[in-house]
């Protein structure tokens, strides 16, 4: 590599790569060719709505930022047209959203990824894509929590009709429980 100095558009552009890569829970490395690009819009406006983005990015760009972070890419994943679909958040909603657009759009297909600095193959994104998405965890969570006071309040309830059953129905003018007329 040479010494000489950067070109100031060349180092604006790997800032700009460092940064959109910079902090990001999950990656994923897409290979977008063949696509349109009305299929590639309709894939960011996906990922937007999990929390995720979507930049094409030069291998070597790629390969540089990842080298600073301490991850190499296997062998021949970093060829051909790459886009860099990052985000924060649900992994496993991003995941089902990338491998479903795979699935209808053949031409695409997923080179890797990222869980923080692991690396990741095909396969294991395509597991991650079938775990239930995290607001479904949660819910699950909530409900079996709620469970048991929910059948504690039915239990006293019965309990509280049962007593009223047997208990006479008060009407006005009834004497009370001990004998003294009402009111």
């Amino acid at each position: 590599m040479s010494n000489q100095k950067k070109r100031p558009e060349v180092v604006a552009i790997y800032k700009e790569v460092s940064d959109f890569l910079a902090g990001k829970e999950f990656s994923f490395l897409l290979n977008f060719g063949g696509l349109t690009v009305a299929q590639i819009a309709d894939l960011r406006t996906q990922l937007a709505a999990k929390g995720a983005k979507m930049m094409v990015i030069k291998n070597t760009y790629i390969a540089k930022a990842a080298a600073e972070q301490g991850i190499t890419f296997p062998e021949g994943v970093l060829t051909g047209p790459t886009a860099v679909i990052a985000g924060e958040g649900d992994i496993a909603d991003a995941a089902k959203t990338v491998v479903d657009f795979v699935k209808k759009n053949e031409k695409a297909s997923i080179k890797a990824g990222l869980m923080e600095k692991t690396v990741i193959t095909e396969a294991q994104v395509t597991t991650l894509s079938e775990l239930i998405s995290l607001a479904a965890q949660q819910a699950r969570l909530l409900g079996t929590l709620q469970a048991p006071a929910s059948q504690m309040a039915r239990v006293l309830q019965a309990k509280v009709d049962k007593e009223n059953e047997g208990a006479p129905a008060s009407a006005e003018g009834a004497p009370a429980p001990d004998g003294t007329p009402a009111a």
